[in-house]
């Protein structure tokens, strides 16, 4: 079937446009859930925009014991467990009509941060390769350095969504910074719904709202955003938390989902139930949209301050909501200029007087949700869509194909440590 395909495709090419681009991306894809897998999905749609990249394929990540079912545009699969399949991957995108590969890295979907396969994939590659970088760790360990340094040279161009990102590959990985550049996470158009209205319909009206959605797990800082309700409620009983989101299987072991039971716990010694619900499933686009747009406050809690990406915080912000945040990378930068109101790590008490603030002011909340909203514009997947297009398109017109590349050379006894990185999922 594959063979048919890529046939298929060659004929097709040929009657192109001169202009069109044809991107092959290796990728996890929906159905799987992960938030690399929503990334790459509305990548393509976005850069399909202007009619100029015509035929977009996915050869997609799978790993551990559940498989999914898969329609185009992905056309190829690849078991993150087994090398081989690294090879196959690069000699079917060689043999195909694909003008540019991109990779989407992030650690944990390549078999681990050894990535012994993804060193295979880059040493069979012929064509030029973009990656985008979803997690840039700082001071990093000789496995990760060894792995973005690999990814780095085999790539035209390394795009990263946080400019905090280039300076930390100049600085920890020497990577030249003329081979970077920073596009914003992409986020959809915000609900033209009334507020009021979407609150009615899920079942909050009347209420005010803090929200914060995506994968669950322990290094989401949940717990101090429910210890501080406690005193927010007593001034503000209106208030009701929304933690929106599936627990991210990472964190079921056994079966057992130890953190969401160990919330529902502390829930009950708090006394705080009925301010507290859980959305446990994952999240459609419009789910997410309408629980935006219901929200007053938006709040990431979040304890690995390294996290150099969140695709939670860039939909908020272009939702042009009021954001409450541990000062994590990404949140530095997206929160800048006064955008938002971030707080201490691991700090119920920060969260409580942020909150407080928030609601006892209703021009402040006004205040920050006009400038989220300003700023955006700019995430908005049509102008990220856009932006990426153009550094395709460029890498497109300025070498020539195929292009062979020198062999990637797997290091030798890497370190036996692996650090813990957090998926832009959240």
């Amino acid at each position: 079937m594959l063979t048919r395909y890529a046939s298929a495709l060659k004929a097709r090419s040929l009657l192109g446009r001169a202009e069109e681009v044809k991107v092959a991306y290796l990728s996890t894809y929906p159905p799987r859930e992960c938030g690399i897998a929503t990334f790459c999905e509305d990548l393509i749609h976005a850069t399909g925009g202007d009619g100029a990249f015509p035929e977009q394929v996915v050869i997609a990540m799978e790993g551990g014991a559940r498989y999914h079912r898969y329609s185009r545009p992905v056309v190829h699969v690849v078991d993150d467990r087994n090398d081989k399949d690294y090879q196959a991957a690069g000699e079917f995108i060689n043999d195909s009509p694909a003008d540019v590969v991109s990779i989407q890295h992030e650690f944990g979907i390549y078999g681990g941060v050894e990535g012994q396969g993804m060193y295979r994939f880059l040493s069979t590659i012929v064509k030029p390769v973009v990656t985008n970088l979803h997690t840039v760790l700082p001071e990093p360990n000789q496995k990760t350095r060894d792995m973005i340094r690999a990814l780095a040279g085999k790539s035209e161009r390394v795009m990263v969504m946080n400019p905090i990102a280039s300076q930390i590959l100049r600085r920890d990985y020497g990577v030249s910074l003329k081979k970077v550049s920073f596009i914003n996470h992409g986020a959809p158009s915000p609900s033209a719904e009334p507020r009021e209205a979407i609150k009615q319909r899920l079942g909050v009206g009347g209420k005010k709202v803090m929200c914060t959605f995506g994968l669950v797990g322990a290094d989401k800082g949940l717990e101090y955003a429910i210890q501080a309700l406690p005193r927010v409620l007593s001034r503000h009983p209106e208030l009701v938390y929304l933690i929106v989101g599936e627990t991210h299987p990472g964190a079921i072991r056994n079966g057992a989902d130890e953190y969401r039971e160990s919330l529902t716990r502390l829930i009950g010694e708090l006394g705080v139930e009925d301010s507290v619900w859980f959305v446990n499933h994952y999240l459609t686009k419009d789910e997410i949209i309408g629980y935006l747009a219901a929200s007053d406050i938006y709040i990431t809690p979040y304890l690995n301050p390294h996290q150099i990406c969140s695709g939670t915080l860039a939909y908020a912000v272009a939702a042009g909501k009021a954001i409450i945040s541990t000062p994590y990378l990404h949140a530095r930068f997206l929160l800048g200029g006064d955008r938002g109101l971030l707080v201490d790590f691991a700090s119920a008490e920060s969260i409580s007087e942020a909150a407080l603030g928030v609601l006892d002011a209703p021009g402040l909340q006004a205040e920050l949700e006009r400038r989220t909203r300003a700023y955006g514009r700019r995430l908005l997947w049509t102008e990220v869509g856009a932006r990426y297009r153009n550094l395709l398109r460029e890498v497109f017109r300025q070498l020539p194909r195929p292009r062979p590349g020198p062999p990637v050379l797997v290091p030798v006894a890497p370190l036996a440590t692996t650090p813990s990185v957090a998926s832009t999922t959240r």
